[in-house]
C-alpha cells in the first residue's frame, strides 16, 4: 500500500515537472518565436498588427486582408490581445505554455510516465509545429485538450469540441473519425438499449446538427479551403497515405479495439486522399499516441521509435527556423 507521504511526494513531483514544462516552453518560445518570420507567419504577423486600433467588425475586415479564413476563434483572440497592447510573440509564447500545460495534464490523466510526457512537450516535431508554425491549429488543440480533460462532463466537453472545430475546421476530421468508429462498433456488436444510450445518441445528433449548420453558414469557406488543400497537395496525397497506414498498423498493436481503430483510420485515410497528407497525418499520429501512450505508461517500443524519429525531425525544424526564418 502506498503511504500518504509517498502520494504527496508523487503529486508534488508532478506539479514541479508541470511547472518546469510550462516555464520552459514559455521561455523557449520567447527566444525562438522572433526567428520565425517567413512563410505563413508573414500573414499571421500582418494580421495581428492590422487589427490594432479597429473595432471588432472593422478589425475582421483587416484580418481577412491577410488570412483567407472565416474561423472566428483565432480572430477573436488576435483582435483582443492586439488591442490590449500585447506583442504577438508574448501572446503566442503564453499560448504555447498553455498548450504544454494542458498536454501535460492530459498525459498525467492517462498515467503516462512524466519523463515521456516531458520528452513529448519539448522534443516532438508535431508539438513544435503547433508552437511555431500551425498557429490556428494550436488554438484548436488547446480547446481539443480542454474537451478531453472535461470528458466526464458531457455538455462542457461537447461545447469545447465545437469551439475546437470553429478554431480550425480540420479538427472535424478527428471527431468524424471518432464518431464513425464508435457508431460502427455499436452497430456491429449490438446495443443494449438504455437511457444512457439515448442520451449519448442525442448528443451525437446534436453535434451532427451543429456541424451541418456550420457547413451551411461557412459553405464558401469550406469549399475554398478544400480546393486550396487539393491544389497544394494533389501530387502528394496518394504517396502520403503510407504514413497514415503505418500509424494504423502501429495503433492496432497497442489497441484491443481492432475494428474501431480500422473504422477511425478509414476516415483519416479518406481525408488524406481528399485534402492531402500535410496535417491529416498529424491527426493519424494523435490517434496512435492516444492508444500507445496508455500502454505501459508510454514506455514501449512504438512510442520510443516514433519519438526518436520526430525528435530528430525537430532538430532540423528548429535549425531551419533560425537560419531560414521558417521551419519547412
Amino acid at each position: 500500500m502506498i503511504s500518504k507521504t509517498s502520494r504527496q511526494f508523487f503529486v508534488s513531483r508532478i506539479v514541479i515537472f508541470q511547472f518546469f514544462a510550462v516555464a520552459g516552453v514559455f521561455l523557449f518560445s520567447l527566444f525562438l518565436g522572433p526567428y520565425y518570420f517567413a512563410s505563413d507567419q508573414i500573414q499571421y504577423i500582418g494580421a495581428y498588427n492590422a487589427v490594432y486600433g479597429h473595432n471588432f467588425i472593422d478589425g475582421f475586415l483587416a484580418y481577412r486582408g491577410y488570412l483567407s479564413t472565416e474561423e472566428p476563434i483565432h480572430y477573436t483572440i488576435v483582435w483582443m490581445f492586439s488591442n490590449l497592447g500585447f506583442t504577438k510573440n508574448v501572446v503566442m509564447a503564453t499560448a504555447n505554455s498553455v498548450l504544454a500545460f494542458l498536454l501535460m495534464r492530459a498525459l498525467v490523466k492517462w498515467r503516462v510516465s512524466i519523463y515521456v510526457a516531458l520528452a513529448l512537450v519539448f522534443t516532438n516535431f508535431y508539438v513544435l509545429v503547433l508552437y511555431f508554425a500551425a498557429e490556428r491549429l494550436k488554438f484548436g488543440f488547446i480547446f481539443l485538450l480542454l474537451a478531453v480533460l472535461f470528458s466526464t462532463r458531457k455538455g462542457s466537453s461537447i461545447f469545447l469540441a465545437i469551439v475546437a472545430i470553429m478554431t480550425h475546421i480540420q479538427l472535424i476530421i478527428l471527431y468524424a473519425a471518432q464518431l464513425f468508429s464508435a457508431s460502427m462498433q455499436r452497430f456491429m456488436t449490438g446495443i443494449k438499449i438504455s437511457k444512457s444510450f439515448y442520451k449519448e445518441a442525442f448528443l451525437y445528433l446534436f453535434v451532427a446538427l451543429l456541424v451541418i449548420a456550420a457547413w451551411t453558414v461557412l459553405d464558401d469557406h469550406f469549399i475554398y479551403k478544400l480546393r486550396a488543400y487539393q491544389v497544394r497537395d494533389h501530387n502528394n496525397s496518394i504517396f502520403g497515405i503510407w504514413k497514415s497506414c503505418l500509424f494504423l498498423v502501429l495503433t492496432l498493436i497497442y489497441s484491443r479495439e481492432k475494428f474501431k481503430i480500422v473504422c477511425a483510420f478509414s476516415i483519416i485515410i479518406a481525408s488524406v486522399v481528399i485534402v492531402g497528407p500535410d496535417r491529416v497525418n498529424m491527426l493519424a499520429y494523435v490517434i496512435f499516441m492516444f492508444y500507445a501512450l496508455q500502454h505501459k505508461r508510454g514506455v514501449n517500443v512504438g512510442v520510443a521509435i516514433t519519438s526518436i524519429y520526430f525528435a530528430f525531425k525537430s532538430v532540423g525544424f528548429v535549425l531551419r527556423i533560425i537560419y531560414n526564418g521558417h521551419g519547412f
